[in-house]
């Protein structure tokens, strides 16, 4: 199941993409396919265009996903 969300993105980040001449939505969509481990092989590409970085990356998204304590979050409510 897909699900779209809108947020408004701080200044900040929107300046940072910009410096480096990235869009936000690269950045983002290369997060998620890092935490997710999301992999978008050549001989089988994903239509909606999220591929990890690599493993490394993969790696230190899952580290920093869970180092902020999101897993967690579900016990706290």
């Amino acid at each position: 199941m897909k699900q779209n969300i809108n947020i408004k993105l701080p200044q900040e980040f929107i300046e940072l993409c910009e410096e480096d001449k990235v869009e936000p939505e690269v950045v983002l969509r290369g997060f998620i396919a890092d935490l997710c481990e999301i992999m978008n092989w050549a001989n089988n590409p994903r239509e909606d265009g999220y591929s990890s970085n690599g493993s490394d990356e993969r790696r230190m998204a899952r580290e920093y996903y869970e180092r902020v304590g999101y897993p967690f979050w579900k016990e706290c409510k």
